[in-house]
Order: C-alpha cells, then sequence, then structure tokens
C-alpha cells in the first residue's frame, strides 16, 4: 500500500533551507557590485592643499564645497575636516592665490596657508 509522508511539501523544505543558507549568487552579485564601486571610486591628484580656520564638521565643508564647484577651472576636490584641509585639482589653468581668498571668504572662512603641491611648469607654447 502507498503510504503518504504527513505534511511534507518538498518544495516548501527546499524554500526553508534556502532562507538558513546564502544563496551563491546573490553573494557573488555583491561582490561584484563592491568591486566595481572600488574600481570606479576615483583618487584626487592635488595641485593646492589650503588650510582654512574654523573648517570643524563636514556641514561646514558643505558651503565651500558649493562656492568651488562652480568654479570651471577646479576639477575635483576633497575636504579633511579633521585638519582643516581643502584639496584642490586644477582643470588645466591654475587659479590665483587672491582668487581662492575670495572663494573661502565669501563662504565665510578665513584662509590661513596655501602650499602648491605640485611642481609649477610653463606649458609648451612659454618654454623659452
Amino acid at each position: 500500500m502507498n503510504k503518504k509522508t504527513p505534511n511534507k511539501n518538498p518544495v516548501r523544505e527546499v524554500l526553508i533551507m534556502n532562507k538558513k543558507t546564502p544563496n551563491k549568487t546573490l553573494i557573488a552579485v555583491i561582490l561584484l557590485f563592491f568591486s566595481c564601486a572600488l574600481m570606479c571610486a576615483r583618487s584626487i591628484d592635488p595641485d593646492v592643499e589650503i588650510r582654512i580656520k574654523g573648517l570643524v564638521c563636514p556641514s561646514c565643508a558643505i558651503g565651500l564645497k558649493n562656492i568651488f564647484k562652480r568654479n570651471f577651472y577646479v576639477k575635483e576636490l576633497k575636504m579633511d575636516t579633521k585638519k582643516g584641509l581643502l584639496f584642490l585639482e586644477y582643470q588645466s589653468i591654475e587659479i590665483h592665490p587672491s582668487k581662492i581668498k575670495k572663494m573661502v571668504k565669501n563662504s565665510g572662512y578665513e584662509v590661513a596657508s596655501i602650499k602648491w603641491l605640485k611642481k609649477k611648469e610653463p606649458n609648451r607654447y612659454n618654454k623659452p
């Protein structure tokens, strides 16, 4: 005679088993996503380091970031609020220090120092 198993559904058992064990494809997709995110993250090669008095928190940096992002010549911008530093990378033409000081002052801060990190070299048209 045919014995029936009491209330055991094989599909339900498989679903319960999958809930307990992580899905390999899900893990692969997550790893792929994070590896792509790390590869796409750009590193900045700053031209100028600006020390700003009063830059102590990320919300303070929003005004500075907005002002510098409006400038066409700023390629990339990075801030270190713990040290009060702002790093700028130019497109091709450097921004004059007086213009930098004016932008910082317009956002409500004061420049403590400006340090050029790259050696200034004339472009090929200005060589003697």
